[in-house]
């Protein structure tokens, strides 16, 4: 009886200490966004002044806020989002892709992202005006930025032109899901051709034919996005990815550029996005092979960490963790 008590108090205090910890940890993340990367309520790229503000960092922000709940801070981007960044023009409602006067494109990446955070923020935190302003976001999307049934990186609303591009390392599975474009994309990335482990990363829906980034080498953090991206949409792992992954983590680490044809690496810089988006979709022996490797990498210094890198490692540190 004494044992059995005795490990029942053990599981409370290392619980108790988990969420301190994780509190703690929130707290931090939050003071380092609002005294190092923010001024006058705008999120900049760095702790600079001639960084750039990006719908971007205002997504990635508002992520974060809803996955650890923090409904006041969500308000007041949501705020931000609606009187700075929002263009309502006779052709719909956008997103301001940077924050300056000349501005006139979006950029569908940051679109999904940040509708996705208002429509999660709709039922979390009840607020129907965030789910009414999630659909205009949608909208503009689906009447203004598809080629072929097929949605394309961004559009300009002063000229009423579209790219006729889609990176795949842009898509997003919630908000297709939501948008009912799962079908077509499928059949987009069933067909990508391969270099190796690694994909192509554009398609020309008018085309239909698919292009590389850069000839010579790959950015990993669009290898992951297009690998997850992937993942959720089939419901199956890209093996001949992941197999390359965990081969690469066996001998210590993922690099932040691979040449293309020979999957050497180069560069001899990591990349701290790469651990963080790939953290949530791998096994957990090299999940915490992953977690040593961000440990390792400072990501305190806000005039050379761009906050992009410093997000993404707040957010996939909250959803693997067993407290949100």
């Amino acid at each position: 009886m004494k044992k059995r008590l005795f490990a029942v108090i053990l599981i409370v205090v290392l619980l108790g200490g988990l969420i301190v910890f994780m509190t703690r940890q929130k707290d931090l993340i939050i003071k380092q966004v609002e005294t190092k990367y923010m001024k006058d309520g705008l999120i900049r790229a760095y702790d600079r002044e001639d960084a750039q503000r990006l719908s971007e960092s205002l997504g990635q922000y508002m992520v974060y806020l809803l996955e650890i709940g923090d409904a006041k801070r969500f308000a007041e981007q949501a705020a931000i989002l609606r009187e700075q960044f929002l263009v309502t023009s006779n052709e719909g409602d956008f997103v301001k892709w940077e924050l300056t006067p000349k501005t006139s494109t979006n950029a569908i990446v940051d679109d999904f992202r940040i509708s996705n955070a208002l429509s999660g923020a709709a039922k979390r935190f009840d607020e129907p005006d965030y789910r009414q302003l999630s659909r205009r976001i949608d909208d503009g999307i689906l009447k203004h930025m598809k080629v072929s049934g097929i949605p394309v990186d961004f559009y300009d609303w002063k000229l009423d032109l579209k790219t006729k591009e889609l990176r795949l390392n842009y898509l997003d599975a919630t908000a297709l899901e939501r948008l009912k474009l799962v079908e077509p994309i499928l059949k987009v990335l069933k067909a990508a051709p391969r270099s190796g482990p690694f994909f192509h990363e554009i398609y020309l829906p008018k085309e239909d034919q698919y292009k590389v980034a850069d000839d010579k080498e790959v950015n990993m953090i669009d290898q992951a996005l297009i690998a997850i991206v992937s993942e959720e949409l089939t419901g199956k792992r890209d093996q001949d990815f992941y197999t390359f992954i965990n081969e690469e983590m066996k001998k210590g680490k993922l690099y932040a550029r691979y040449d293309r044809s020979t999957t050497v690496p180069r560069s001899n810089d990591e990349s701290s996005s790469v651990y963080a988006l790939l953290l949530p979709y791998v096994p957990k022996d090299l999940q915490l092979k992953m977690i040593e490797r961000l440990d390792q990498i400072d990501l305190t210094d806000a005039e050379t960490t761009h906050i992009f890198d410093f997000l993404n490692e707040a957010i996939a540190r909250v959803e693997t963790s067993t407290d949100k």
